[in-house]
């Protein structure tokens, strides 16, 4: 476990396929070995908190949710996701449950921390476009991120490990030499959160520790400490700020309330509306993406991935009844916090007398929880994998606190009911692993098909080999549609088969994701290439249907009229395509000018 606590943050918060792989097959592993510790260990015993029950209810959800789909391969995608939480959650708190397995994750949590909080610090320094070999977008130039490719994702672990080593630092049992470190690592972190220039994670963080010190302040013993470290971490980050205002545009922009518009701003209203369409339910698993660009605002012409709200992302993709299971989930783990808090305390007057791990894990797993939660209001760590696992991680050590409160949660099995949870988790990890595994596989084949340098027979080759792997992905049949497509564009001798094959992925492509408004412009252009223009009309008209304000969809449909030469419904599409912004309009304006001229010419006559 504390491997893939470590692994995960350092591979790009598992946020490509492969590195993913790697997190599922430690937690199979994890998985695996409890299966044999629950039948090697003469009294086994079975933890089982409150919150238990909602992470296994979101979980049956989540299941139930992707058989009801309309994008099978995404919604599994996203139940892979979820059930490697699942299964992390139910590991850590039947096996990390002592004090010492506590330490262990904070310690790791710490180093991984400051190590990306450094490696953040050198990106913003020194501007650098990489991450390991990875090239970030350029937009993040001056920010940094850490072994993250976006500044908030750091930031996001940051702000849910900074709190932890604040609590160990004030509260915590350590010595002299371990104290050092973690103060060491707590302003390394600090000066971290201010490089990734993260409006959300700021506040977030902010508020959090005025939440985490104003515990510490009512504590007796630990008033004065307290004190002194409020005051110096409040210096700290004002000059922290103050010094990258004058070599960070963001920050200066933040500071002068100076250009705050956002495109966030125009991403929630498309995500109100899509689960206002699928009130109770939502619209699927990771369903949001496909549902965008048929409610997306005009300003936004890029791909959303994501709502970059956790709350309003949850909502549109597991509906009413998907929120309150997690609603749920995060009550209950705070019941229990609030339940267990006089239990981890130590009595005495004195600060020495009054320190205390057990203290120090909880006050400090919970406001990094919380200030993760905050964060969710404008950004998507609970999306991210290792943060995502990370939370979960906190949050399931949380729970095993409990048992200093009560002994109500344990359970002792019987031979059934081992049987019971060893043939559910062999299925599980036997699934993940399988599902995970391929995916990654699937990824690698992908990455390989992009490479530039390749010709076009070993894209398609390699294409066709992850389409053999994962037959049920969009994306690969609409890619090996577009090479095709390209190839056939060439008019070679031929071309008509080609163009033909080419239509057939297409239509593949949107048998699998109905969403997917670009597979039926591709389509069309096939039918015009093939001479068969008005055939090809309904096409690009219900790509619109999917896509109404896109730029990129509104500039093929005015140049399929003009294939038409029906150059005032040509013009009209095309003055709406090159009105979006933030896009290169160089199509468009070329067609534009010539669906002018020709109607000039019409006019003269």
């Amino acid at each position: 476990m504390v491997g893939l606590l470590m692994f995960g943050p350092l591979a790009l918060g598992g946020t490509h396929a492969n590195f993913f792989a790697v997190m599922a097959g430690l937690g199979v592993m994890a998985l695996l070995l409890w299966l044999v510790r629950l039948w090697a260990a003469p009294a086994p015993k079975l933890f089982w908190p409150p919150l238990a029950w909602a992470v296994a209810a979101f979980l049956l959800y989540a299941v139930l949710r992707y058989h009801a789909a309309t994008v099978e391969y995404t919604a599994r995608g996203e139940l892979l996701r979820v059930a490697l939480y699942a299964v992390v959650f139910f590991v850590v708190a039947n096996n990390l449950n002592r004090s010492h397995s506590a330490n262990w994750v904070v310690g790791a949590m710490l180093a991984v921390a400051a190590f990306a909080a450094m490696y953040g610090i050198y990106q913003a320094l020194t501007k650098s476009s990489l991450v390991w070999n990875f090239v970030r977008w350029e937009g993040y130039l001056g920010r940094g991120s850490g072994t993250y490719i976006c500044p908030n994702h750091l930031a996001g672990w940051l702000e849910l490990t900074l709190p932890l080593g604040l609590a160990y630092l004030l509260a915590g049992r350590l010595n002299h030499l371990a104290r050092i470190l973690v103060g060491y690592a707590v302003l390394v972190m600090l000066a971290g959160l201010v490089a990734t220039a993260s409006r959300g994670a700021w506040v977030a963080t902010a508020l959090a520790l005025l939440g985490f010190f104003a515990v510490l302040l009512s504590q007796r013993g630990q008033r004065v400490p307290a004190l002194l470290l409020l005051l110096l971490l409040a210096g700290a980050a004002t000059w922290l700020v103050l010094e990258a205002r004058t070599t960070s545009e963001r920050v200066r922009q933040v500071l002068g309330l100076e250009q705050l518009e956002d495109a966030r701003l125009h991403i929630w209203p498309a995500a109100v509306k899509i689960w206002q369409a699928n009130y109770w339910w939502g619209a699927g698993p990771a369903h949001f993406d496909h549902l965008f660009r048929i409610y997306r605002d005009p300003h936004v012409q890029a791909r959303a991935d994501r709502v970059h709200n956790d709350y309003l992302n949850t909502l549109a993709d597991w509906g009413v009844v998907g929120a309150v299971l997690v609603a749920v989930a995060f009550v209950l783990l705070f019941w229990g916090v609030v339940r267990t808090w006089p239990h981890v305390q130590r009595e005495g007057d004195d600060f020495r007398s009054r320190q205390s791990n057990r203290m120090a894990f909880v006050l400090g797993g919970t406001v990094g929880v919380v200030a993760l939660l905050l964060h969710g209001a404008t950004d998507f760590n609970f999306h991210i994998p290792a943060n995502a696992l990370a939370a979960v991680t906190l949050m399931a050590l949380l729970a095993a606190h409990g048992r200093f409160a009560t002994d109500d949660h344990w359970l002792t099995p019987g031979v059934i009911s081992r049987a019971a949870v060893t043939v559910l988790g062999l299925f599980a990890a036997v699934w993940l692993g399988h599902q995970a595994t391929a995916r990654g596989w699937e990824h690698a084949l992908l990455t390989r098909a992009d490479d530039p340098s390749g010709t076009r027979a070993q894209q398609l080759d390699l294409l066709r080999q992850a389409h053999a792997l994962e037959p049920m992905n969009p994306q690969t049949c609409f890619s090996i549609g577009e090479v095709l497509r390209t190839e056939a564009w060439e008019r070679q001798p031929g071309y008509e088969e080609t163009a033909e094959q080419a239509m057939q992925w297409f239509e593949r492509a949107w048998r699998l994701n109905p969403y997917d408004g670009y597979a039926r412009l591709r389509y069309g252009m096939c039918l015009d290439l093939l001479g068969q223009r008005l055939q090809a009309t309904r096409y690009f008209l219900r790509a619109l249907e999917l896509d109404p304000n896109g730029a990129f969809t509104l500039s093929h449909v005015g140049w399929h009229f003009c294939q038409l030469e029906d150059w005032e419904k040509a013009r009209g599409y095309l003055q709406q395509a090159a009105e979006r912004p933030g896009v290169d309009h160089t199509m468009t304006l070329i067609f534009l000018r010539l669906a002018e001229e020709r109607l000039a010419e019409q006019r003269k006559r």
